[in-house]
């Protein structure tokens, strides 16, 4: 069927625009290229990598593209390329690999470019992918390696081993084959359509229409001999749909028919679920499978060729689509014509194919189905059979004028087609279908797994939750990650390393999917519900998962990280970032008043949530808190909940002990990313009045704040986002800091920060505040200063200046082991 959706989610440069400068950067580039080859030099391969944009060694660059990229799939996926005549090569050298364009099947930049954090842009993608990533062991995308299912030769064994397919007083409906070209494809959608009948009703007519592969036209008179199906050999060559017809109007009689490309393969109880969907409505004119390769019918990822292979083979893969979606499908305005189910009575009332105006395909199925809307009936999609469907990523000139015919055709004849799609693929029934098929497959690989709740964020909580899994992972267990996000979403996600690709649990809605999520997590049957944040939702839906997972019959754990159900502020600071210490429950509640005009979506009334959190503690959930403050306060809060301190484990890689630079200021050094509550607004202060008194001392930020260009003003050393923390430690040493300053006004319950100093074993000043205090208080190379300094910076910045920081580095140096501190 013609395509329905522009693959290109993002537009980044207009075609139009690039013709004319095109033929100039072509010429400079194939004269570069030219004479690199004929004579590699540095000069030529530095013109060229300043005319590509990459920093990549352009040895690399070349060898990548003659690995990696794929012309014919690039021309398949991107219709603009396409019609701009543009060298497919050529285009995604010079801009498309900027654009984050996928060069071939198995390559998906935006995903590389997601587990490689601090990837230079200026690399060419692939190219590392070739020199690095794949010989560490690195994916280039989220699914697989392999193609999933690759047509072949059966052997005689096999010929002999299945059922003969011919027409009888009880044959339901009859399964055209037409045959033109493709010898494997062909022989496995005739073998597996043979196969695959088992007891079910239907004969097999494979039509000829005048092949010109000797081989494939022999073999099949040959199959056809042995009465293994009907056959027929046309001495003209008809064109597909007038095929289609001759079979329809001449070889099918009074039967229902099944249009099977010779390139789609089907598998075993395929055909008793097909013709149900039939069975239960007679108003049902047409009804098409899910497909790997079928544009609206497509799984998992809609209107994309799914040829990767997924953790199950096709076959199995039709079985759990039978189990998650019996008897379930999704109307349509149009079905797809790789496997179509069509009704005689439909024939009889409207006639077949058009084939005038579709004599070279490309909108027929289209056509028929809306003629058959227009005499009352209706088109589905089942959501219980999946049919493998190979296709084709070839896209010639020819095919192009012929797709561009046949949707004129196609408007002319039915002006609200594309009205229609539009409103279908907008609304996309499909997607329950995609959904519980994804559902099946979790549920299938994941039962009895560990399901952790947390956030969508960034922070210490996402460090925490990398250690945790990778934790029990090394244990032999498995989890999921049930990731809240954008108000009222969540998304089920897997491991990478795992190999489960089920996009389409992303995003579900919490206002009305809750049920979804809650069987589905019946169905995972977890071994523990991990419970870690739910920041990011509003409160409506923070209340909502409080009370499924209350509802569970599973043990649960909530972890502590934050203060959010205590407040709806997870820091316990004031709106206004006035300093205080840790506040009484008067204090939280008077702050509510502050919040007027300030965005939070989880914003409720305080009693309300106390109680929602009391009810979900007393429910038999395990209460975790890393710090003993943090218990003292969930506490006082939720007297009779189950609290138990646990701290987080040491999940920092071994460092050697930190470098102290020396020199004639005091280098501060902060790490991390710092807002207000971290401490962003004390270190813009200390700086600015470094400035202003000329003081001995320089702050060092390795990472960044919500305000670097105000930092920078003020004389602060950024060195920018860090990837991995063992970058930080290495970084560490080049700052060469002698002191470590954590510079948080809230009560932080754990503080993963402080474990970087700690680590490195280097000197350390915190405020008087929560675990930070508690964690630094007892080494004798720490010290906590008071909390009131924070709001007075000039007495701060002499208290960091009268610190005997000598002193605190000849303790460091009497430290004789690290298992000594608690990380």
């Amino acid at each position: 069927m013609p395509a329905l959706i522009n693959s290109i989610s993002k537009t980044y440069l207009k075609l139009v625009e690039l013709l004319p400068r095109q033929k100039t950067v072509r010429s400079n580039y194939e004269q570069l290229r030219a004479a690199f080859d004929s004579r590699p030099n540095a000069n030529t391969a530095n013109a060229l990598q300043l005319l590509i944009g990459t920093i990549s060694p352009i040895e690399d660059v070349f060898a990548a593209m003659e690995v990696e990229f794929d012309a014919d799939y690039y021309l398949s996926l991107y219709s603009d390329v396409r019609d701009s005549g543009l060298d497919p090569y050529f285009h995604y050298i010079a801009w498309g690999w900027k654009e984050n364009r996928k060069p071939s099947k198995f390559f998906e930049p935006e995903y590389y470019a997601k587990i490689n954090r601090n990837l230079d842009p200026r690399i060419f993608p692939i190219a590392h992918y070739l020199r690095n990533g794949r010989a560490t062991g690195i994916a280039a995308n989220p699914i697989s390696s392999k193609i999933w299912f690759e047509p072949f030769v059966p052997d005689e064994a096999a010929w002999l081993g299945v059922p003969a397919a011919l027409r009888q007083l009880t044959t339901r409906a009859v399964v055209v084959i037409p045959v033109y070209k493709g010898y494997e494809e062909t022989l496995t959608s005739v073998y597996q359509a043979l196969y695959s009948r088992e007891d079910a009703e239907y004969s097999v007519l494979v039509v000829n229409d005048n092949s010109p592969d000797e081989k494939l036209v022999e073999k099949l008179a040959e199959l056809a001999r042995r009465q293994l199906f009907e056959y027929h050999d046309s001495h003209v060559n008809r064109g597909f749909v007038q095929t289609i017809n001759f079979a329809l109007e001449h070889l099918t009689a009074d039967k229902d028919v099944v249009l099977l490309n010779s390139d789609a393969y089907v598998f075993p109880g395929w055909f008793q679920r097909l013709i149900q969907h039939a069975d239960r409505d007679e108003n049902v004119a047409t009804v098409t499978p899910l497909s790997n390769n079928a544009t609206i019918c497509s799984y998992p990822t809609y209107d994309h060729d799914n040829c990767l292979a997924l953790e199950v083979d096709p076959g199995l893969l039709d079985q759990l689509a039978s189990a998650a979606n019996r008897g379930l499908s999704a109307e349509t305005p149009t079905g797809v014509g790789f496997c179509f189910y069509i009704r005689r009575a439909a024939i009889d009332k409207i006639g077949a194919l058009d084939s005038d105006a579709f004599a070279l395909g490309y909108g027929e199925e289209n056509d028929f189905c809306m003629r058959a809307i227009h005499a009352g009936f209706k088109n589905v999609i089942a959501g219980d059979v999946f049919v493998y469907h190979t296709g084709s990523v070839s896209f010639s000139s020819a095919k192009q004028e012929n797709y561009t015919r046949g949707q004129h055709h196609l408007e002319r004849k039915h002006p609200n087609y594309s009205s229609l799609v539009r409103r279908h693929l907008q609304a996309d029934p499909e997607r329950i279908l995609r959904r519980n098929l994804d559902a099946e497959r979790l549920a299938v690989h994941f039962r009895g797994a560990v399901l952790v709740v947390t956030h969508n964020w960034s922070g210490g909580i996402e460090t925490y939750i990398r250690h945790y899994s990778g934790k029990l992972a090394h244990e032999g267990k498995q989890c999921i990650i049930l990731r809240v996000h954008d108000r009222w979403r969540a998304t089920l996600e897997v491991p990478s390393d795992i190999g489960v690709y089920v996009p389409n649990l992303g995003g579900l809605d919490l206002r009305k999917e809750t049920k979804f999520l809650s069987d589905l997590i019946e169905r995972l049957d977890p071994s523990l519900v991990h419970v870690n944040s739910f920041a990011g939702l509003d409160w409506s839906s923070h209340r909502r998962l409080l009370k499924l997972i209350s509802g569970l019959r599973y043990p649960v754990t909530f972890v502590g990280h934050d203060f959010s159900p205590v407040s709806h502020n997870y820091q316990l600071m004031r709106p206004d970032h006035l300093i205080t210490r840790a506040p009484e429950l008067a204090d939280v509640v008077s702050w509510d008043i502050m919040h007027n005009g300030l965005e939070n979506e989880d914003v409720c009334e305080l009693a309300e949530r106390i109680a929602s959190y009391a009810e979900f503690f007393e429910s038999g959930v395990c209460v975790e808190v890393p710090s003993q403050c943090a218990f003292e306060i969930y506490k006082g809060v939720f007297p009779k909940a189950r609290i138990s301190i646990v701290p987080h484990d040491d999940h920092l890689p071994e460092t050697q002990r930190a470098i102290r630079r020396g020199g004639d200021k005091l280098r501060v050094v902060v790490v991390g990313a710092i807002g207000p509550h971290k401490g962003s607004d004390v270190v813009a202060a200390l700086a600015a009045d470094a400035q202003n008194r000329a003081l001995p001392i320089e702050y060092h930020l390795l990472g960044y704040s919500d305000d670097d260009s105000r930092l920078k003003s003020s004389g602060v050393v950024i060195w920018g986002r860090y990837g991995a923390e063992g970058e930080a430690l290495e970084m560490l040493d080049e700052i060469g800091p002698d002191l470590f300053f954590v510079p948080s006004v809230w009560p932080e319950t754990y503080c993963y920060t402080l474990s970087i100093a700690i680590k490195k074993l280097i000197p350390t000043v915190v405020f008087d505040l929560g675990a930070q205090a508690e964690r630094v208080r007892g080494l004798t190379w720490g010290t906590c200063i008071p909390l009131e300094l924070a709001a007075n910076p000039t007495r701060l910045s002499d208290q960091l200046l009268s610190l005997a920081v000598d002193e605190m580095w000849e303790n460091v140096a009497q430290v004789s082991g690290r298992t000594a501190y608690k990380l």
